[in-house]
């Protein structure tokens, strides 16, 4: 005889009334509740929104003055270029175009003769800890700046900084150029010498400021390199 295999399949049973009604009576008894809890949500979602949206317009808008600066600057217009960077640095402050706008503004400090403010304000910009990338275009304004001050060794000193923040072959050839430079100046031969050698050890024939480092230091070495 064949045996009869019971289904172990249970099916689900609708909630009896009894169930629904104990749940009606607690939405009812917590509507307030319920109703903070999904305003709370919405009000959570709307401010993070905003948040975005106004970061976003911020940005934008910083960019928009830093470029005005700099086309300012570009035309020589330095009280204008002054006026749009000083706006983006009090306005925008931590944003990507408030450090550029540091570093524009000491450009425009530089062309104006304010050597050593550039160099003073530009000390204080690397003492609040900039992102590496601007604390290194910062220390090789300084470097150009304290060469023009006849400071030539702490001229290398920043223009070496520069060379060490910088993530850029180009931008640490051409750190280390300035470096080599600057000790020259300072009469310190051999170390303006190792200088250049490093360059031309350490990166590809291709990096730019690499062909002038061997042409400099091939001019002061009779070719011995």
């Amino acid at each position: 005889m064949a045996s009869t295999v019971e289904s172990t399949v249970t099916v689900p049973t609708q909630p009896n009334s009894a169930d629904q009604s104990a749940l009606l009576a607690w939405f009812e008894k917590h509507r307030k509740l319920v109703s903070y809890g999904a305003t709370a949500v919405v009000i959570v979602l709307i401010g993070a929104w905003l948040f975005r949206e106004t970061g976003r317009r911020k940005e934008a808008a910083a960019t928009d003055a830093l470029e005005r600066g700099r086309a300012a600057f570009e035309t020589g217009n330095l009280p204008s270029a002054s006026t749009e960077f000083q706006r983006v640095t009090q306005s925008y402050a931590g944003t990507d175009a408030a450090f550029q706008a540091e570093l524009g503004l000491n450009e425009v400090r530089l062309a104006s003769g304010q050597t050593q403010i550039a160099v003073d304000e530009l000390r204080k910009f690397i003492g609040k800890n900039p992102p590496a990338f601007y604390a290194s275009g910062a220390y090789g304004l300084m470097g150009g700046a304290l060469e023009n001050l006849k400071k030539f060794d702490e001229a290398a000193q920043a223009y070496t900084k520069a060379a060490d923040l910088a993530a850029e072959d180009y931008r640490k050839v051409d750190a280390l150029l300035g470096a080599a430079r600057a000790l020259r100046l300072a009469g310190k031969d051999k170390e303006s010498l190792d200088a250049l050698r490093g360059i031309v050890s350490k990166f590809g024939k291709d990096v730019p400021g690499v062909a002038e480092a061997e042409v400099r230091l091939a001019e002061r070495t009779a070719g011995t390199m």
